[in-house]
């Protein structure tokens, strides 16, 4: 038990502090009256009978007791509860649980979670979990809007005229490539033949140049001075999948039987395999021997103006047994080439039989009626 006197002293202390504050805050302080003697305790008591001593053992004593009755100081100390480290707890799992969930597990797992789930009490719970992290999420990986191209017939086109194939290109290291250094920023290098190639699709395709850079509009203006492209898309069009962007040409509001996209990446175009043409990467810009884009041209070409009714099933014929095409203008040109000989023999033939038909139907000679 502190000493009685000690005790006395910090009474006093704390009085003459409380005392002091009101005084200062006062209109009707002076500047002797800050001086004078301090009431504690229904007695004056000057500051000076306090010894620093007993002001020390008083703060301690404040700290540990709350005070003498008053509220217990709380600046600087910091409080914590149990439910609100729940709480933060709760909130980080789901974050993290969330994150977890539709940016990293892929589909097979998903679905195999679901199944399992499923099966128990828990189903439901987790089935409105899941539709409610989808939604939470999907104004960040969905493309802004459902349709990314306008309504066919498009303004700049006469409204009688028949919708034409879809040619999405992709911008990086397909038609251009980017690089970036401290002494010139950033420099785009256009891949050798892509002014011809632009050039001469554009008659036959509504030409779509989809770009995951935000500012790609910029650059293909560089590009296609011609504005040979009808449509630039960028990132905000892309579908966010599995850690890429894709460009999902579902949202293209046309007919999927009539696009085709080229591509450097597989994983722009995971959505729509079927439809795509993977070409090269273009990653050197200083390279001027690249035929990449030139060599394209003639199956794209014929696709568009020999009115297949279904892309997919053409680029089909040229896949190998992974699904993927390989060297497709050199494989093109190497089936040309077989037609075109198959027609010259069956002309020859057609034509050898015409002449062995017409020989044998021709009178006989006079020498030989004679004979």
């Amino acid at each position: 038990m502190l000493p009685r006197a000690l005790l006395r002293n910090a009474v006093a202390l704390r009085s003459t502090s409380r005392l002091a504050i009101a005084r200062f805050s006062s209109p009707a302080t002076t500047t002797g009256a800050s001086s004078s003697v301090f009431s504690a305790v229904g007695r004056d008591v000057p500051l000076n009978v306090v010894s620093r001593q007993a002001r020390r053992q008083a703060r301690k004593l404040e700290k540990s007791a709350g005070g003498l009755g008053s509220a217990p100081a709380t600046k600087g100390v910091r409080t914590s509860s149990l439910p609100s480290k729940i709480s933060f707890a709760l909130l980080a799992g789901s974050v993290s649980g969330s994150v977890l969930w539709h940016f990293i597990l892929d589909e097979a797992t998903k679905k195999s979670i679901t199944d399992i789930l499923g099966a128990t009490f828990l189903g439901d719970i987790y089935a409105l979990a899941a539709t409610k992290v989808e939604d939470l999420f999907r104004p960040f990986t969905d493309p802004s809007r459902e349709k990314l191209l306008p309504d066919w017939p498009i303004p700049q086109v006469p409204a009688d005229t028949p919708p034409v194939p879809v040619l999405v290109l992709d911008l990086e290291d397909t038609l251009v490539h980017s690089e970036w250094s401290r002494k010139h920023g950033w420099r785009h290098a256009k891949r050798p033949g892509v002014d011809e190639f632009l050039e001469t699709l554009c008659q036959y395709y509504e030409i779509v140049i989809f770009s995951q850079n935000p500012m790609a509009e910029e650059v293909v203006m560089k590009l296609d001075p011609k504005q040979c492209a009808l449509h630039i898309l960028s990132r905000d069009a892309t579908r966010y999948l599995k850690g890429a962007h894709v460009k999902d040409l579902a949202n293209l509001n046309r007919d999927l039987r009539q696009v085709v996209i080229v591509d450097d990446d597989p994983a722009a175009y995971q959505l729509q395999p079927e439809n795509a043409i993977p070409i090269k990467p273009f990653t050197n810009g200083s390279a001027r021997d690249d035929r990449e884009l030139t060599e394209l041209i003639p199956f794209l070409k014929a696709l568009a103006s020999e009115r297949v009714p279904d892309f997919r099933t053409v680029l089909g014929e040229f896949r190998d047994e992974d699904g993927v095409i390989r060297d497709l203008p050199s494989r093109y040109s190497a089936r040309v080439r077989a037609l075109e000989m198959q027609k010259e023999q069956e002309k020859q033939k057609g034509l050898g039989g015409f002449i062995r038909g017409r020989l044998s139907h021709r009178p006989p000679t006079a020498g030989g009626v004679g004979m």
